[in-house]
């Protein structure tokens, strides 16, 4: 096992922290934009609206299932991304830019359901989470 400086565990770790908050915010800035009430993404997720207060606080530290109950419920997808630091910092093909953000909105209307195989079929809804 190799050893790993102090400086670049601090980097890590900032990295790592920077990057969780800005999940965060952009979470909330969607709820925003998409002008949805802390009350209408409660009712969505089965949460109370200070729950939701909560979440979107700057000290907040959601559960991952929290996180995507609430991107759910705000019409917004995650694109998560794991990167094998190695030990060495963070590669430099792969720098923390924000320029890999993408959202996906999911339409609101119902769409035809597909057969996919043996009876199976997928349907698109409005997510309610």
């Amino acid at each position: 096992m190799t050893s790993v400086s102090d400086e670049i565990l601090e980097r890590r770790a900032d990295l790592l922290v920077d990057a969780k908050d800005r999940l965060l915010e952009d979470l909330v800035s969607f709820r925003k934009e998409h002008k949805l009430s802390q009350q209408t993404v409660a009712e969505r997720m089965g949460v109370s609206q200070p729950t939701v207060a909560a979440f979107e606080r700057y000290d907040a530290n959601p559960t991952v299932s929290s996180i995507i109950r609430y991107a759910m419920a705000v019409d917004a997808l995650l694109d998560i991304k794991v990167v094998d630091d190695c030990g060495e910092g963070v590669p430099s093909a792969w720098q923390m830019t924000g320029a890999a953000k993408a959202t996906v909105r999911v339409p609101a209307t119902p769409r035809q359901a597909q057969v996919i195989a043996d009876g199976w079929t997928i349907t698109q809804e409005p997510a309610h989470v």
